[in-house]
């Protein structure tokens, strides 16, 4: 007999049940996991992706729920700032939502050392088929000479990275049509950004 279920006789209904939805749940994410790295393994093989509608707030909330697990307990003060009017964005929702994780993540990592910790991730109008995402760090910045090579594979400004994360977070943006960049803020840190496509603009801006 199995140990776990050996261990599930031993205790009272209650907390087995308990154990029991918490298992299930794990076995979701798992497999939401499963998913998402399938996803993406399409995407570096074969560039496929499966472009939607998606509102560009939800998008941003739904990866900083994920991305910003254990923030609080780093001291790290999150802020989102949102252009006034709902915008809808062409975009493959799993892929965009791995590039703002993976750079929300960075910067928390970015921040470890620092007296300040904000981590500010809003949206910017950028022209009128176009909105920009910002995801800004205030901590220690980066060298113009890292910045200029950091989207190639296997650089990284980590001391025990390997720079996997924002190579391909450079291909799945470019093949959205948009760029991604990054900058040493004034008052240090640093700010990434990229542009996607207004969802009905795609299309126009084709032509």
């Amino acid at each position: 007999m199995p140990r776990a279920v050996r261990f599930l006789k031993d205790v009272d209904d209650t907390t087995a049940a308990r154990i029991r939805d918490a298992v299930e749940e794990m076995a979701k994410q798992s497999l939401r996991a499963g998913g998402i790295i399938r996803h993406l393994r399409e995407f570096v093989t074969r560039g496929e992706t499966e472009k939607s509608s998606e509102d560009v707030r939800q998008l941003i909330e739904e990866a900083g729920a994920l991305a910003l697990v254990g923030s609080r307990e780093q001291g790290v003060r999150p802020v989102f700032e949102f252009v006034s009017e709902e915008q809808n964005v062409m975009v493959d929702k799993v892929q965009i939502q791995q590039v703002l994780i993976n750079l929300m993540r960075n910067g928390m990592e970015a921040m470890r050392e620092s007296d300040r910790r904000d981590l500010i991730v809003r949206t910017v109008p950028d022209g009128p088929g176009h909105v920009m995402i910002e995801v800004a760090d205030t901590g220690p910045g980066i060298s113009d000479e890292i910045a200029a090579r950091l989207f190639q594979p296997f650089v990284t400004s980590k001391a025990n990275g390997m720079g996997i994360g924002l190579s391909i977070s450079k291909r799945i943006i470019e093949s959205h049509g948009g760029q991604i960049s990054v900058t040493r803020n004034t008052t240090g840190g640093a700010t990434f950004r990229f542009s996607l496509p207004v969802a009905g603009k795609e299309t126009t801006d084709a032509h």
